[in-house]
């Protein structure tokens, strides 16, 4: 069997031309330079139809391209701009648990690895008046609200700790079941309720 090379020298239509000088090579240039404008006057009128197909083929499977990849654009999944988790937690430190610090307060809590409720679980997000300041509120999907209810039936008494961006802003103490609905109380100015409600709304 032929190597590739020896298959691309037999198919290279010049191999058996004489070599060309200087001057020859120049003359063959200036030809081909001149040529274009001369052989588009007199180009049939087929080959030129031919061309211009050819061109609005590619664009529009150019349009095509760029229409698909918009397409993917629009249905490409969109991130909360502000991270939510509810965890259950501790007030004294056990193996396994991890330590986070509440606010600016200096006191720590110590919280259970797993999630209980993200971003994703959230139906809907809203601010309300807190007196000092403002406060969000936030009703979870259905499958949330059945999850929320297993966990803190079985840490009643115990702290829940909500979390922004991996923060602890409030602590509130499990008085009883909780299912379908929080309130975040973090004394928080209107606007900063408002970048964290608009934040950890699904999208």
């Amino acid at each position: 069997m032929n190597r590739l090379s020896s298959l691309l020298q037999d198919a290279d239509p010049l191999r058996h031309d004489r070599p060309r000088d200087d001057a020859d090579r120049e003359r063959i240039r200036q030809i081909v330079l001149r040529a274009p404008a001369a052989d588009r006057s007199t180009r049939p009128a087929r080959a030129r139809l031919r061309l211009l197909g050819a061109a609005a083929a590619i664009v529009i499977a150019g349009a095509g391209a760029l229409g698909h990849q918009l397409g993917t654009f629009g249905t490409t999944r969109v991130f909360a701009a502000v991270r939510f988790e509810v965890r259950l937690a501790e007030e004294r430190p056990i193996p396994g648990l991890v330590v986070a610090q509440i606010g600016d307060s200096g006191r720590l809590i110590y919280l259970h690895p797993e999630i209980v409720v993200s971003n994703d679980d959230i139906e809907q997000a809203w601010v309300f008046q807190d007196p000092p300041g403002f406060g969000v509120a936030v009703t979870f999907l259905p499958s949330a609200a059945d999850r929320m209810r297993q966990a803190t039936t079985a840490h009643l008494g115990r702290p829940l700790a909500i979390l922004i961006d991996g923060h602890v802003v409030s602590v509130p103490t499990v008085r009883g079941a909780v299912s379908d609905s929080a309130v975040i109380n973090g004394a928080f100015t209107q606007a900063e309720a408002k970048r964290i409600a608009d934040g950890i709304d699904r999208p």
